[in-house]
């Protein structure tokens, strides 16, 4: 089993989060982006059709940790 350190960001504009799943990506990283059906959710896949980011729409509050703070890895929602 591979193990990557993850990261997330939080958009409360857009009521959006990104799971990158492999670290940052480079531009012109993702080779293609496919839609869940049924959810809100698109996976970003690289070149070999890894999934390297996971983006999660329609989220009604900013996720927030113990401290009140926005954004941080391992927050459930």
């Amino acid at each position: 089993m591979e193990e990557h350190s993850g990261t997330w960001t939080y958009d409360s504009l857009a009521e959006a989060a990104y799971v990158y799943l492999r670290g940052p990506i480079p531009p012109n990283g993702v080779a293609r982006t496919v839609t869940a059906e049924g959810a809100m959710v698109n996976l970003d896949l690289d070149a070999d059709g890894r999934v390297i980011g996971i983006e999660i729409l329609g989220l009604p509050d900013s996720p927030r940790n113990d401290s009140g703070v926005s954004g941080g890895p391992g927050r459930r929602w």
